[in-house]
C-alpha cells in the first residue's frame, strides 16, 4: 500500500495543538501497514497518530493495542428513521450577528466528553479554544446552517447542520447549562430535521461519544437509531509527556 493511502499528515491539528498529529487513514491494521506507519512517523517526527478503528477486528484491535495505541473514544453514528418534519419548532432560529459571543462562549463549556478531553495530552485550554473555534469556523461558512434556540431574546443553545448530497448531517449541538431541562436540545434537533428536509435531504446523521449517553438519549427520542460504532484510538511520541 502507498505510504499516501496509509496515514496523512494533519496540518490545522498540528498548528492548533503545537504537537505534530498524523491520521491512519484504513480502519485496519496489520504487522506490515503498521511497520509503515511507525517508520512515517519517525521520519516525519510526527508526535500524535489518531487511528479510527474498526471495531470487528480483533487482531487488529490487539495489536494496535499491544503497541502504545490507547482507547479515547467509541464513536457512535446515529441515522434519522422516518420522514423528516416539515416545520421549524417554536423558539429555534437561524443565528444573528449578535449571537457569535454567546455561541463562542457555551461552546467553551459544552463538549468535553469528546476524544481531545479524554486523551488527557492535550491541556484543557485547547481543548476547550478547540469547540470555539469549530462554532466559530460554523457561523463563518463551514456549516451549511446554524440554528440557534432562542429564549427571551438570549442564544440557549446551538446545532450546526451540514448537506451532503443527500444526507444531512448534525455537527455541533449544545445548550447552555443555565437552560438545561426545556427540551431544548429537542428543539434543536428537529430544527435540524426540518431544515435537512427543506434542503433536500432524505436522511440526517450524526456522531457522538459512547460515553455521552445523554446525547445518545437526546437524539433516540428524535427517531434516530444507530448505524455504526467505531474506536478512536490516539498513539503518543513516548518522550510526550502528559499536560
Amino acid at each position: 500500500m502507498n505510504i499516501s493511502e496509509l496515514v496523512q499528515f494533519l496540518p490545522w491539528d498540528s498548528d492548533f495543538f503545537g504537537r505534530r498529529i498524523g491520521r491512519i487513514l484504513p480502519e485496519r491494521l496489520t504487522p506490515e501497514t503498521l511497520a509503515g506507519v511507525l517508520a512515517w512517523q519517525q521520519e516525519k517526527a510526527v508526535d500524535c497518530l489518531y487511528f479510527l478503528a474498526n471495531p470487528n477486528l480483533p487482531d487488529s484491535l490487539r495489536l494496535a493495542e499491544a503497541n502504545g495505541f490507547h482507547l479515547v473514544d467509541l464513536r457512535v453514528t446515529l441515522e434519522s428513521s422516518g420522514d423528516l418534519p416539515q416545520s421549524m419548532p417554536a423558539g429555534v432560529r437561524p443565528w444573528q450577528p449578535q449571537d457569535r459571543e454567546p455561541l463562542r462562549a457555551i461552546a467553551r463549556i459544552s463538549h468535553r466528553d469528546s476524544r481531545f478531553y479524554f486523551d488527557g495530552h492535550f491541556p484543557t485550554e485547547r481543548c476547550d479554544a478547540l469547540y470555539e473555534t469549530w462554532i466559530d469556523k460554523s457561523l463563518d461558512g463551514y456549516a451549511d446552517a446554524v440554528m440557534v434556540a432562542d429564549v427571551e431574546g438570549r442564544a440557549a443553545g446551538y446545532i450546526t447542520c451540514h448537506r451532503d448530497p443527500q444526507e444531512g448531517r448534525i455537527g455541533l449541538v449544545a445548550v447552555h447549562p443555565d437552560f438545561q431541562g426545556r427540551a431544548l436540545g429537542q428543539a434543536l434537533v428537529k430544527a435540524a430535521l426540518a431544515w435537512a428536509g427543506g434542503a433536500g435531504c432524505s436522511r440526517v446523521s450524526v456522531v457522538t461519544q459512547g460515553r455521552n449517553t445523554t446525547a445518545q438519549r437526546l437524539y433516540q427520542r428524535c427517531g434516530f437509531l444507530t448505524r455504526s460504532v467505531a474506536l478512536w484510538y490516539h498513539w503518543w511520541n513516548e518522550s510526550q509527556g502528559r499536560e
